[in-house]
Parts: C-alpha cells; sequence; structure tokens
C-alpha cells in the first residue's frame, strides 16, 4: 500500500511541476502496485481526469493515449471492467491513428485481459492474435511467446466451458 501512494505521490508532483511524460511513466508503477486501493480509488481517477483534460486542452495526443490507456488499465483493477474497456478502446483507436505500433500491441494485450473477465474468449483470442503478430513485427519474440501461452490457455478452458454447457443440456441440470 505504501508503495503505491509514493508512486501515486510522485506522479503528481510531476504532474505539478508540468513533466506530464515523467507523471505518466511514474504512473505506470501505480497501476503495477494497484491492488484494489478502493479507499484510493476516486482520488486516483480524479488525478488520471485532470491530466487527461490537460493533455487535451494543449494538443498532446500522444500523452492523451497514454491516459486513456492509464485510465483503462486503473479501472480494470478497482474491478470496473466496462469503463476500464471504455478507455482501453479511446486510447486504442488514438495510438492506431497515430502508428505507434508498440503501443497498440500494448494496448491490445491489455484489452485482450480485460475482455477474458467479459467471457468472450473468440474476441479475447482475436485481439490477442493481432497483438502477437504487431508485437512479431516488432522483433518481440518474448511477448509472443507470452500471448501464444494466453491464446493456448483461453482456447483450453473455452473448450472446457462448451463441454460442460454440452453435459448440462444433455443430461438437463439445472433446468429445475
Amino acid at each position: 500500500m505504501v508503495a503505491e501512494i509514493d508512486y501515486f505521490e510522485k506522479s503528481k508532483v510531476f504532474f505539478k511541476e508540468g513533466d506530464v511524460s515523467a507523471t505518466l511513466e511514474s504512473y505506470k508503477k501505480v497501476i503495477e502496485h494497484l491492488h484494489n486501493q478502493k479507499e484510493h480509488k476516486l482520488e486516483i481517477i480524479e488525478f488520471l481526469t485532470k491530466i487527461r483534460k490537460y493533455c487535451q486542452e494543449n494538443n498532446l495526443i500522444i500523452e492523451e493515449a497514454t491516459v486513456l490507456r492509464a485510465l483503462g488499465r486503473t479501472h480494470s483493477k478497482f474491478k470496473n471492467h466496462i469503463e476500464g474497456l471504455k478507455f482501453s478502446y479511446q486510447a486504442l483507436k488514438i495510438q492506431k491513428k497515430l502508428g505507434k505500433k508498440q503501443d497498440v500491441a500494448e494496448s491490445l494485450g491489455f484489452l485482450a485481459e480485460d475482455l477474458e473477465v467479459s467471457g468472450n474468449y473468440d474476441e479475447c483470442i482475436k485481439i490477442f492474435n493481432e497483438a502477437s503478430e504487431i508485437f512479431k513485427d516488432l522483433g518481440n519474440l518474448r511477448k509472443v511467446k507470452e500471448i501464444e501461452k494466453e491464446i493456448t490457455r483461453l482456447k483450453a478452458f473455452s473448450e472446457t466451458i462448451i463441454e460442460d454447457e454440452y453435459l448440462m443440456n444433455k443430461f438437463h441440470v439445472d433446468k429445475y
């Protein structure tokens, strides 16, 4: 808990000094250490919203995309997956428009992780495949292997669910 608050305080200092890039870099560490700290949720979301507004007012498009991705990740950490997906899609749209391949691939990976919660495994696998292709083009084979593991896990899990549903229907489980 102390670690994420320290990182969060550093992020706020960087923002007060007008260093948006350092703010966002520092905030990445906040996301890594957010373990559902609901008591700081509102303050953190308000802080990111303020940074986003600053980016919009100052035409900082790349930074705005980073803030949107941070908002998406933060909402997901706080188990607000619908809001998280909304912000993640907005970030991805900007990053694709800017041609930021590394950012697009990372965002796709985060988006796929968030989509898993919804149970839409086919879409999740499709997005992971898209991220994998970009990482392959960028030469990041470690990331490609990580994604392949996730895809294999998701396919196995999805097959298990389908088999379970088939058996439940066949034997009329949960019909009464």
